[in-house]
């Protein structure tokens, strides 16, 4: 849509039908007016970047209410009929542009509020099926569609506006956003505990990974939405994704106008130059998925440090590059910082894109339903945008509005560097749940070894889940530990990441390898 509607603004600020400079277009003949197909509608550069802000705003407005369907509905149905919604109403877009204007700030408004519901829809799948150490990947695979799909409409925008007419893309996106939604429906399942066809070798892959296969999340489940709001890990999150979102909505719908406005580039070019720099971002996502979850999984680095780091060197360094497009005035020298900028951008999602799946996976749709109110920086650039460049869209006017971004990216990197956490929080633990300090009596076993799983787990913010078995029989619960019998028929189970068991009776302690037969019973928290 961003480049459509500059496609319209530029045609509109064209005196002449004016084939595109030498060198500056992939498709011959490609003209500013486009082709007789085209409608002719009076926006101007303002115009489209306030239809942005409205389509911001429609997020801005559904997103703690989406984090709430998410608990309450089916994220896989919700999911699906939000997309399916969306692109019934992206068809109607050229339509509702002969009718009138407002007709169109309406359709981006509501277009807005039904995407708001997919991401926590998403993530609420995702926390479902994901295991600790996969969870980064499964996060950057399943979203690199956000930003490979850019790149891929810029350039199927551009030649469509030169060849066909810069309406007929509208509803191509619609038809096939409307097949893709009756695919998702027919083959996604909610969760495991939901899978018609799960196998039984991948329940027991699920369930050694902490997922539960047998047990329906409830959608009466209370959710402690103070605890969220009063948590500054959480806070954390919601600054980056303010920060994240200033500088996205800057770069995904008004960079195609700032190539227009600054250097005079017909959509073709201009739609190559703003979709390049994502693709880099997706290679760089799904490599650094890899990388972070394997720091965590072989202990390299807790999971905070993990989390600091992919959003730090992310973030930090496309907040440098967008800062230096405020001091170029080459366009081949902004595309360079952009495209490395929004490379290392990738490293991010690794970052506060998978921190709420970290801090309480349960609520990860309410969660990421107020990290998405950070939709405000969208909102903010995108208006900023419009008055800061106002009627002149003259260079200096741009590089205003890129040295705000790029300094507003960075206080946000620190900010998510001093609070930021990756540990499960306390709020949300179930009532089951506690966390234990070392014990004061006997410990049995080796009593070092006992002590050190204690304290390693307590010092990094981890919880034993203590399930009370005390209905089990003495032969099912005793255990042989360094040749000692522990007689617990009234005992507790313990479990640190599902592996490691440390039986507890009277203050008495024990570990070992758990066992198989209660694998099926045990929640990972």
């Amino acid at each position: 849509f961003a480049l459509m509607a500059t496609h319209i603004s530029f045609y509109n600020s064209s005196s002449t039908n004016s084939s595109s400079p030498e060198g500056t277009s992939l498709f011959p003949n490609c003209t500013t007016t486009g082709t007789s197909r085209s409608k002719e509608v009076d926006w101007s550069g303002s115009t489209v970047s306030l239809f942005h802000t409205a389509y911001f705003a429609g997020q801005l407005v559904m997103s703690i209410p989406a984090g709430a369907l998410a608990m309450k509905c089916s994220p896989k149905r919700l999911f699906g009929l939000t997309i399916l919604s969306s692109s019934v109403l992206q068809m109607l877009l050229p339509i509702a542009t002969d009718v009138h204007v407002w007709l169109t700030f309406v359709i981006r408004t509501v277009q807005g509020m039904l995407e708001a519901t997919s991401v926590p829809a998403m993530n609420a799948v995702i926390s479902a099926w994901a295991p600790k150490h996969e969870k980064a990947r499964l996060i950057n695979f399943a979203y690199s569609g956000v930003y490979l799909s850019p790149a891929i409409a810029m350039f199927a925008t551009g030649a469509t506006s030169c060849y066909v007419s810069w309406d007929s893309i509208m509803y191509i996106y619609g038809s096939v956003g409307a097949a893709w939604c009756i695919l998702w429906m027919m083959v996604i399942a909610s969760s495991p505990a939901t899978h018609p066809r799960i196998l039984e070798e991948e329940q027991k892959l699920l369930t050694n990974n902490g997922i539960s296969t047998s047990v329906k999340s409830t959608s009466n489940q209370q959710v402690p939405w103070c605890k969220f709001f009063t948590s500054l890990p959480m806070l954390a999150i919601w600054v980056a994704a303010f920060c994240r979102n200033f500088i996205f909505g800057l770069l995904i719908t008004e960079v195609q106008q700032y190539y227009k406005d600054v250097y005079n580039l017909p959509a073709s070019m201009n739609g190559l130059l703003s979709g390049v720099p994502q693709i880099f971002m997706v290679v760089f996502m799904l490599a650094g998925a890899c990388i972070f979850d394997m720091l965590v999984k072989r202990d390299l680095l807790s999971v905070t440090n993990t989390r600091k780091l992919a959003q730090c060197l992310g973030f930090g360094i496309q907040g440098i590059c967008t800062l230096a497009v405020g001091f170029v005035d080459d366009h081949i020298l902004a595309f360079v910082l952009l495209s490395v900028g929004v490379a290392f951008s990738g490293f991010a999602i690794s970052g506060y894109q998978t921190n709420p799946l970290d801090l309480a996976p349960q609520y990860a749709g309410p969660l990421t339903g107020i990290s998405r109110t950070g939709m405000l920086g969208s909102v903010i650039s995108t208006l900023l945008a419009s008055v800061l460049t106002g009627t002149t869209h003259s260079l200096g006017a741009w590089q205003q509005m890129f040295i705000i971004a790029g300094t507003i990216h960075l206080a946000g990197v620190i900010f998510y560097a001093i609070f930021a956490s990756g540990n499960l929080q306390s709020w949300a633990q179930s009532s089951e749940s506690r966390t234990i300090e070392a014990p004061a009596a006997t410990t049995y076993g080796s009593s070092s070894c006992v002590n050190n799983i204690i304290n390693d787990v307590a010092s990094n913010d981890k919880t034993y889940e203590y399930l009370d078995y005390s209905s089990q029989s003495e032969e099912d619960i005793g255990r042989q530990t360094d040749n000692t019998k522990i007689d617990n028929k009234d005992a507790a189970v313990i479990t640190v990441d599902s592996s490691i068991e440390v039986r507890e009776h009277k203050n008495q302690y024990a570990y070992g390898p758990i066992r198989d037969s209660y694998l099926e019973k045990l929640t990972k928290k």
